[in-house]
């Protein structure tokens, strides 16, 4: 692996450079950090795992933002449960031999800690304790239990991430987190305030320009299409909006990053609700591709439920619909209010309310002039809040400040 001699070291078991809404954020991470004179390097936990697109590069390299990564374990994420567990021996073993490497050499390091598995994080914030290095931990969310298998095993699992989430992160030096309800969280623990800093995500706001095309659908949605983001709830309003005559459609933009496809499911779903002309679905698609399909809607909809994932983290594509200049209709979970006002910057609905949601739709139709302003607003306020060029200098200071 060679001399280890970077100041700051990222250390994550999501993509990188690129493949989903993980890597785009460290992505921009890394850029902004370098843009404001600071080294970094990536060490991936996992391999890459984005649908059906295969990582064919050197297990180290460089992005073409000039950031160093290196994969740990394969660079090609596997499914098959034995070849899963070599995975994770190797880039234990490396991990390990990375960690001995700082702490023998006494390197003043920083480690960015964007992880939430115990087996990992466990020996980084050990070696923080017995050396010069200091541990910052990104906190993204709170996985529901629901999101368990009911299973001894998903039990174990479920046991596992709270005892990380509950502890290990009291061991960091400090703390990057998406929400305000993970900075209470972390002050009930008894974390000092000063260690924490809140950032809602990062956006390019240059890269997520509105490409110049015809309005192809009504509504857009874009991320992984899990249930759990409120999909049944904006299916039933379109349902709804059928109901009553309104000219609508919908584009799905997106599938599971890994696994099985969420989109049979959904279609199934949508046959049921008689809606399934009105959806269309693109699966998997790269960045470059999300923008361009984007750019075709009319107005732009995420419709979380209120649970303690979606108030604990903050989506990323919430900014990426602002910087499109899109009008967005967004239901009131997490930190959504806190930053942003109904009737100013976005239209808000109910969560977990077709009805409210179809409501709030229906009314985005029929007064397009209004949106206009309103998108304005939405694209102005966000960017203080989300464009990564001014969070990172908030952040830069926060790394390097004693």
């Amino acid at each position: 692996m060679g001399s280890v001699s970077e100041k700051y070291i990222l250390i994550t078991s999501t993509n990188f450079p690129e493949g989903g809404p993980g890597a785009n954020y460290l992505n921009l991470f890394c850029r902004g950090l370098k843009t404001n004179g600071i080294h970094i390097s990536v060490y991936l936990l996992k391999g890459h795992a984005f649908g059906n697109m295969r990582y064919n590069g050197p297990r180290t390299n460089i992005s073409l933002e000039g950031v160093p990564y290196t994969y740990l374990g394969f660079k090609q994420r596997p499914e098959n449960v034995l070849l899963k567990l070599a995975d994770q021996f190797f880039s234990y073993v490396r991990l390990l031999y990375l960690l001995t490497s700082l702490i023998i050499q006494r390197k003043q390091v920083t480690v960015l800690l964007y992880n939430g598995d115990i087996f990992f994080n466990t020996p980084i914030h050990l070696a923080g304790r017995i050396s010069k290095i200091k541990v910052v931990k990104f906190a993204a969310e709170i996985i529901d239990k629901s999101q368990f298998r009911q299973s001894i095993l998903g039990r174990i699992s479920r046991a596992a991430y709270m005892l990380n989430f509950r502890y290990l992160n009291r061991m960091s030096e400090k703390l990057i987190v998406f929400s305000h309800y993970l900075k209470r969280e972390f002050l009930q623990m008894g974390i000092d305030e000063r260690k924490i800093l809140v950032q809602p995500n990062l956006t390019d706001f240059d890269f997520w320009q509105p490409e110049k095309t015809e309005i192809e659908y009504t509504v857009g949605y874009s991320g992984a299409p899990y249930m759990k983001d409120g999909l049944s709830d904006l299916l039933m309003a379109i349902k709804i909006l059928r109901g009553k005559g309104l000219d609508i459609s919908l584009l799905i933009v997106g599938d599971a990053t890994f696994g099985r496809s969420l989109i049979p499911g959904l279609k199934e779903e949508c046959s049921s609700l008689g809606i399934d002309d009105l959806v269309t679905f693109t699966g998997l698609v790269n960045s470059i591709q999300v923008r361009r399909y984007l750019s075709k809607c009319q107005i732009l909809v995420i419709t979380r439920p209120d649970t303690i994932q979606t108030k604990a983290g903050f989506p990323t594509k919430l900014g990426e619909y602002f910087a499109l200049r899109k009008p967005v209709l967004a239901t009131k979970f997490g930190d959504v209010e806190r930053y942003f006002e109904d009737g100013i910057d976005v239209i808000m609905a109910e969560c977990g309310n077709p009805s409210s949601i179809s409501s709030k739709l229906e009314w985005m139709i029929k007064n397009k002039v209004i949106l206009a302003e309103i998108s304005v607003n939405g694209n102005m306020t966000s960017r203080q809040l989300l464009d990564y060029k001014v969070s990172m200098k908030r952040i830069r200071e926060f790394l390097t400040k004693n």
